[in-house]
């Protein structure tokens, strides 16, 4: 039990790592797939992973990467999260298409060399934020759809860099091809999950 309580994060062995990333993949089909048509439960869930990750975070800095800490910061954050954006709907709204927006411009835009180019991001991420408010089904279904192809691209290719296939000495692409290939696969995803929200019928407006 003393071991178990004195683990660090860096001491995680595959198997944990390998729960993550199926997580990922299952939270991120949930976004991806039924992003709109559960809407309130997808708000909930974006507080808790995103107030849940800066908890942790900041259990991990001040403890030095002490698991239990972190994991109570990430339960103890995440649930104060949920909780706070499952009663504050409309910024649940703003942050869903926020961060769906941030990680479109990064993407895009962060190899590049120009100084503007953190405003750049921070200002696409505040527009989609706004453009959710707005024009809300459409906006929603699109950003869930785009964060949770990431997710699921994320978890996906820590399986795949585990095969033989991918192994460095039989990597089917090279750096530079990867570099279109993951951005590519990342769209694809994201067009599927949302031609399969926008053809499921519309949510009921979860504030009803």
């Amino acid at each position: 039990m003393d071991t178990f309580f004195s683990v660090r994060l860096e001491e995680l062995g595959g198997a944990q790592v390998d729960g993550a990333a199926a997580a990922l993949i299952a939270i991120g089909t949930i976004y991806c797939f039924l992003g709109h048509r559960a809407l309130k439960f997808v708000i909930g869930l974006t507080g808790f992973l995103v107030a849940g990750a800066v908890a942790a975070a900041l259990a991990g800095m001040l403890t030095s990467g002490h698991l239990v800490s972190v994991g109570i910061g990430l339960l103890a954050g995440g649930i104060a999260g949920a909780m706070a954006l499952l009663f504050l709907y409309r910024t649940g709204i703003f942050l869903i298409g926020f961060i769906a927006a941030a990680l479109i411009a990064n993407n895009l835009l962060s190899l590049r060399p120009e100084s503007w180019i953190p405003f750049a991001i921070i200002g696409c991420a505040l527009g989609g934020g706004l453009f959710s408010l707005l024009i809300e089904r459409p906006v929603v279904i699109l950003a869930t759809a785009a964060i949770g192809a990431w997710l699921l691209m994320l978890g996906g290719a820590h399986f795949a860099s585990a095969t033989e296939y991918f192994a460095a000495e039989n990597a089917p692409l090279d750096a530079d091809q990867m570099a279109w290939a993951l951005p590519i696969a990342w769209a694809v995803v994201a067009v599927v999950g949302a031609f399969a929200q926008f053809t499921t019928g519309r949510a009921r407006n979860p504030e009803s």
